[in-house]
């Protein structure tokens, strides 16, 4: 037999209504069961996710403002340096 354990968490107030408005939105019966797909969807999008985000995050301090571009022209932006 299984048994079912329930704890309280405690969530900001606009959280709860994210919660509220997501189940709502998804046809579900509760915020727990809202809460519960949430989880499982970020779950799922970090297995997904291979690296490391702070790799990535730090190679922005070497981005620059090149203005309007060409997206026909992204090899020539990302390999001749020249914009």
């Amino acid at each position: 037999m299984f048994i079912l354990e329930y704890t309280t968490i405690r969530v900001l107030k606009r959280d709860k209504e994210r919660l509220r408005r997501l189940a709502k939105l998804l046809g579900l019966k509760s915020i727990s069961d809202a809460l519960r797909y949430a989880i499982s969807v970020a779950e799922r999008e970090l297995e997904r996710c291979k690296g490391d985000v702070r790799v990535v995050l730090s190679s922005l301090r070497y981005a620059k403002d090149v203005g309007e571009t060409d997206a026909g022209r992204v090899d020539e932006y990302l390999y001749s340096g020249e914009a």
